[in-house]
C-alpha cells in the first residue's frame, strides 16, 4: 500500500512539475535538456549487453539510429502507468516494420524484484512483448537520457536526433499521447 502511495505521488509530482512534457504540444517547440532544440540534440547511443527479443547482431543494429525512425520506451515491469503504455507500445511494434521504425524497451529497475533480469526475463514473456528491451539494470541508459519517470516515450529521427519527449502515461486524464506520438512517427518517417 504504501508502494502505491509512493508511485501516485510521484505520478502526481510529475504532473505537477513536468506538465509542459506530459503532452508535449508541436514537435517545433520542444526543447529537451539544456535548453536545445530537440532536432540539434544527437540521441545518446545505447548501453549495454543484456537484450531480450534481440541477437548481439540485432542488437547492435537496433541500437544504431540512423536510417529509421525509432522509439523508446523507458520502463519498468511492476510499474502501473507503464503497464498502462504497453498496448499503446504494442500497437506501434505492429503496424510499423522494423526497418521502418524500430521499438525499444529499455528496462530500467525501480524495486529490488525488477533488478534480476531472470524476472525481466520472465515478465517480458508474460506481458507479450516481442520488440527488443534492453536490461538497463544500472541505470546506465537512464542516466544517458537524464531520465526522471517511468514511462518514459522518445521519438529519435533518421538521422539520429532526439525529436519527441512524452514522460507519463500516453492516455491519462484525456491526454491522447497515442495519437500525438504516432503524428510524431508519421511526420518523421517522411522526412
Amino acid at each position: 500500500m504504501k508502494l502505491m502511495r509512493q508511485r501516485g505521488i510521484l505520478f502526481a509530482t510529475l504532473l505537477a512539475v513536468g506538465l509542459a512534457t506530459v503532452g508535449a504540444s508541436s514537435l517545433s517547440g520542444l526543447k529537451l535538456r539544456g535548453g536545445r532544440a530537440s532536432d540539434d540534440l544527437p540521441a545518446p547511443a545505447l548501453q549495454g549487453a543484456d537484450w531480450i527479443n534481440a541477437s548481439p547482431t540485432a542488437a547492435a543494429r537496433v541500437s544504431a539510429f540512423k536510417g529509421r525512425v525509432t522509439v523508446l520506451h523507458f520502463w519498468t515491469f511492476e510499474c502501473i502507468n507503464c503497464k498502462h503504455n504497453l498496448p499503446y507500445v504494442a500497437k506501434w511494434a505492429a503496424a510499423y516494420k522494423p526497418a521502418d521504425v524500430q521499438l525499444i524497451g529499455i528496462h530500467t529497475p525501480e524495486l529490488p524484484v525488477e533488478r534480476d533480469p531472470a524476472n525481466v526475463r520472465e515478465a517480458v514473456k508474460a506481458l507479450g512483448i516481442t520488440y527488443p528491451v534492453l536490461i538497463d539494470g544500472q541505470g546506465t541508459n537512464w542516466n544517458r537520457y537524464h531520465q526522471e519517470y517511468w514511462p518514459t516515450v522518445y521519438v529519435i529521427d533518421k538521422k539520429g536526433n532526439l525529436r519527441y519527449k512524452w514522460a507519463g502515461e500516453l492516455q491519462w486524464d484525456g491526454q491522447n499521447g497515442y495519437a500525438e506520438v504516432t503524428a510524431v512517427i508519421e511526420k518523421l518517417r517522411k522526412e
